[in-house]
């Protein structure tokens, strides 16, 4: 059976053997092609679909899933979730009766279905083709591929909620080395979204080259507590590395810094942090959440202060509030928690504005790793990449760099915030960050 039918068949099953439940069913589908040397080096397809409840017996939860849409796998599907009821601790939530949703842009293009791998490798040859075109200094690509994916998702429930949705994308992405004086850097770019005649060859190409190009020549500077900047093209992962920490989930268990810190400042008043699912032009769009909510924008920081926490329905029933709609779930694991759309909102000088804010700063455009940090603990060590800037002129690039210092102190350091995003089709929208201090070693 399809999809649609599965969820009926398990809807109609489930009323009969349960107080309550609720459904997440999934179909997800990718395409994609790797070019190495102007020949195809791998295809990949990949698909999944699923269908996965948690039911309720007694106000005690029990979650099954299956990847086999047949009558019969579905019925112990529900036998297994129903079993496992027995285990599980108690837990009293409402879940969501049907309500009329907001209208968004729709996420899925059903002109990027045509596109035939064909296509999608020329793009990729010609990319190819005009990085060792626009300079010398190119040695090597050993990455350069395109992708197309695209997904459906069903929530359902006991009262009656039945809510789909659909979303696609197609990408083309690049990793070309530069070599100068014995010396090599990697510049990596990607470029994706739901036009096709978006992705241009000569445009992925020369921001490739831009960013492999830049970073040679690098030289050393020395260890302090210096300020920087990092740009909108690496702020992006700084903030999300952390973004559990406005979980509801994770205060409550004691794994964020921010518990008992609601109303208060922890941040200058350039900084505002949002979970907007409304933005409509960035792939988290959404009307409903993972458990069939209605979605809501949410100002988690605004203008320094902290105001609110994403919640879903339990860890919203453990604080007696409603849920403002930031559960995440696949058909195959148990409800989470989730950012839609993360964004900070921007400020009102350019990136290169920023720079001038310092006598003396680096410029952060590239970052190494992640494993020194910790959205428990706050604490921020990365490697990281980038150039030494002195009154808003770029000197030299550096490399080898480590930065240290805590998330929480960064927030409250922050002296600016850029007005400037980068150009990914990305649910992540950082300006740059301008930081007044943060220990940097060689």
């Amino acid at each position: 059976m399809n999809i649609n039918e599965a969820v009926s068949f398990l809807s109609d099953s489930a009323s009969k053997a349960t107080d309550a439940f609720d459904i997440v069913a999934g179909h997800s589908r990718s395409e994609g092609i790797s070019v190495f040397q102007g020949k195809v080096q791998n295809t990949e397809l990949a698909e999944s679909v699923g269908i996965g409840i948690r039911v309720f017996k007694d106000n005690h939860p029990g979650y099954a899933h299956t990847e086999r849409l047949t009558k019969e796998a579905i019925a112990q599907t529900l036998r297994d979730a129903i079993s496992h009821c027995e285990f599980t601790k108690e837990l009293r939530i409402d879940l969501p009766c049907p309500q009329v949703l907001r209208k968004l842009k729709s996420s899925y293009n059903s002109d990027l279905v045509k596109i035939e791998l064909s296509e999608m490798t020329s793009l990729c040859l010609d990319i190819e083709k005009e990085v060792f075109a626009a300079s010398k200094e190119i040695e090597n690509v050993p990455y350069l591929g395109a992708e197309r994916s695209e997904s459906s998702m069903i929530v359902a429930n006991s009262k009656g909620v039945h809510y789909e949705e659909k979303s696609n994308a197609i990408s083309a992405g690049i990793g070309a080395v530069a070599i100068r004086n014995d010396v090599k850097k990697m510049g990596v770019y990607n470029k994706g979204g739901l036009d096709w005649n978006a992705i241009q060859a000569k445009e992925i190409a020369q921001k490739a080259v831009e960013y492999a190009r830049e970073l040679l020549g690098a030289s050393s500077i020395v260890s302090g507590h210096i300020p920087v900047i990092f740009s909108e093209r690496v702020a992006g992962s700084i903030v999300s590395m952390y973004a559990s920490s406005f979980f509801a989930e994770q205060v409550q268990k004691g794994q964020s810094r921010l518990e008992g810190c609601l109303g208060k400042t922890i941040a200058p008043h350039c900084f505002t942090l949002v979970n907007d699912p409304f933005r409509d032009d960035l792939p988290g769009a959404s009307a409903f959440d993972g458990e069939g909510v209605a979605t809501q924008q949410v100002s988690l920081v605004k203008e320094g202060v902290l105001k609110d926490f994403l919640y879903n329905l339990e860890t919203a029933a453990r604080e007696n509030k409603q849920s403002n709609g930031a559960a995440s779930r696949r058909y195959s694991g148990k409800v989470g928690t989730s950012f839609s759309n993360l964004i900070v909102a921007p400020g009102k000088q350019n990136t290169q504005d920023l720079l001038k804010l310092f006598p003396k700063c680096l410029y952060i455009v590239k970052l190494e790793g992640g494993s020194g940090c910790s959205a428990v603990s706050g604490e921020l060590s990365i490697g990281a990449q980038g150039f030494w800037c002195e009154n808003g002129v770029v000197i030299h690039p550096v490399e080898g760099l480590t930065l240290s210092t805590n998330f929480f102190d960064l927030l409250q350091n922050l002296m600016a915030v850029g007005s400037e995003y980068n150009d990914h089709y990305s649910s992540i929208k950082v300006p740059a960050l301008a930081v007044s201090d943060v220990s940097v070693s060689n």
